[in-house]
């Protein structure tokens, strides 16, 4: 069953390349903006830190200087701002992309090559209003969850008394949120293809299993796939290692297109959908 949607999946992706080309270069344009923002922030202050230390008092006075400049400064706002404008940025773009990928798949019996923009124009405010919900509640146990993986971190004896009090909440957090995650997801299919949210939710409950099937089958491939390059790029340097980084985004881009058109292929194939 899984092979089939997955099948289906893969000939929608065949058949709309030039979202994949865009979600590609988008991914690579953000991690090159933000690489460079990051290198701008960090190389400075490697070159600054003292190592070798000269004296046992350099390391310290370096940490104390920092701490003056964060807490008694106002230096750091520009960097602050900067870091709000990619998060801006980025929360902008993304419900944007959504739209136009999501409603392509739902028109993808009649796209006419256009069925990408026609989406944003169409659903993209409430793609929007779906995408921040769903950050907020992603985010929401965070404000009980990270206190107490401080208090976990300073009380605890070791790694291992510490692994027994977090790893817990935080397994659980990860696998909620990747539950809610696919309710949200339901809720953006229905979006898409002018289903009510209820049915939406309805559909995707009856085609859970499918559904989280093929995101564990494409979370599985995308960690050997990022295991393997990563090992490639370790034991084959130079030139063969700098095609094998700047091929890999490609291929994150169009293992994530073709995972969500596979969901909503198994989605759409819920037999109350199709009465």
């Amino acid at each position: 069953m899984l092979k089939g949607y997955i099948h289906a999946g893969w000939t929608w992706c065949k058949s709309h390349v030039y979202i994949w080309v865009m979600l590609f270069l988008y991914q690579l344009l953000w991690g090159f903006f933000l690489y460079r923002f990051l290198e701008s922030l960090i190389v400075p202050l490697l070159h600054r830190y003292p190592n070798p230390a000269p004296t046992e008092l350099s390391s310290q006075l370096f940490w104390m200087e920092s701490q003056f400049q964060l807490t008694k400064t106002n230096h750091y706002m520009p960097y602050l701002w900067a870091i709000v404008s990619f998060i801006g940025i980025r929360m902008l773009l993304t419900p944007l992309i959504q739209a136009g990928t999501f409603y392509s798949m739902a028109h993808h019996r009649n796209d006419s090559g256009l069925t990408f923009f026609s989406g944003i124009r169409a659903a993209w405010k409430r793609m929007s209003l779906i995408y921040i919900l769903e950050t907020l509640v992603l985010l929401a146990p965070a404000y009980w969850v990270i206190p107490y993986l401080a208090g976990e971190f300073a009380n605890s004896s070791g790694w291992k008394a510490l692994a027994v009090g977090a790893l817990p909440i935080t397994l659980g957090w990860i696998i909620g949120g990747w539950i809610v995650h696919h309710l949200f997801l339901f809720w953006q299919f229905g979006i898409s293809s002018e289903t009510s949210f209820l049915q939406a939710l309805k559909l995707g409950c009856l085609r859970a299993l499918p559904v989280l099937g093929i995101s564990l089958v494409f979370a599985c491939i995308s960690l050997v796939s990022s295991i393997m390059v990563t090992a490639a790029a370790m034991f084959w340097t130079g030139m063969t290692a700098l095609i094998l980084q700047q091929a890999y985004p490609a291929l994150r881009a169009l293992l994530k297109l073709w995972s969500l058109s596979s969901r909503y292929h198994a989605w759409e194939n819920s037999p109350e959908h199709n009465r």
